[in-house]
């Protein structure tokens, strides 16, 4: 692309401005400085337009979003929550190697939650919808029928959609729900059998889960609850694999918009 090029007019006559410096306009411009001032003007009618366009915009859309909040509210109950989980799991059927175990032993864990629900007005509040994310870490170890032996840390996160009934007024409100998703099986420093990778190593596996518990409000729109639940699936990494039971315990404090 050339140099840009534009006018400024000093008296009669006009210079011209470009990269190299201020020079004599050249002949047949002369009409260099009512041209600019035409430019300028047009800019500046841009800028206003522009600026009207957003102004009129954020006038218009400003009872809009009034609105559609309180749609969201007069229409369903959204709320989000967080939690601290207390793992409580068992394992079964484990192999090392494709051998069996004599005797496995999981650890205790604890953990964290994050929790998104919708209770619509079509179900009058009382049947919702539920993104749930939570996950605890721990151990896990094992003796082999030939007495050989292994352990590892074992995390396991678990991703799940629920489908939940709870009462929807009142100072205590009892839900129970079900899930279905995915969690994944994180094994790391694993010393098994068999085994060249002893640093890390994940595994996904579809699971399903049952769960109860009880709300609190503690305000408007603040409340804390409590929940137990019991998710199943199976975990399958190379040469180890067994069945996963987890038992959990929730406590945590909600929100809702």
């Amino acid at each position: 692309m050339g140099h840009l090029r534009f006018f400024v007019c000093k008296e009669p006559k006009a210079v011209m401005a470009n990269g190299a410096g201020i020079q004599p306009c050249p002949r047949g411009l002369f009409s260099c400085c009512i041209r600019q001032r035409l430019a300028t003007m047009a800019l500046a009618g841009v800028r206003a337009v522009i600026g009207a366009v957003l102004i009129g915009g954020l006038i218009i859309l400003a009872p809009w979003e009034r609105e559609s909040r309180t749609w969201a509210a007069d229409s369903a109950d959204i709320s989000i929550s967080t939690a601290v989980v207390g793992g409580f799991p068992q394992i079964r059927d484990m192999s090392l190697g494709g051998r069996s175990v004599s005797r496995e032993h999981v650890d205790n864990g604890v953990g964290a939650a994050v929790k998104v629900s919708l209770f619509p007005q079509w179900t009058q509040r009382a049947l919702g919808i539920e993104l749930e994310y939570f996950g605890t870490t721990g151990k896990v170890s094992a003796v082999t029928m030939a007495n050989g032996s292994g352990k590892a840390s074992l995390t396991v996160l678990n991703s799940m959609v629920n489908l939940v009934l709870k009462q929807p007024t009142g100072l205590f409100r009892p839900y129970a729900g079900v899930g279905i998703g995915y969690s994944g099986g994180i094994l790391y420093r694993a010393d098994f059998p068999d085994r060249a990778n002893r640093e890390f190593e994940s595994t996904p596996g579809l699971s399903y889960q049952f769960m109860g518990g009880l709300q609190w409000q503690v305000g408007a729109r603040a409340y804390l609850f409590a929940e137990y639940k019991h998710l199943v699936t199976a975990f399958h990494w190379k040469a180890v694999s067994f069945d996963y039971r987890g038992n959990y315990a929730l406590l945590g404090v909600g929100w809702t918009f």
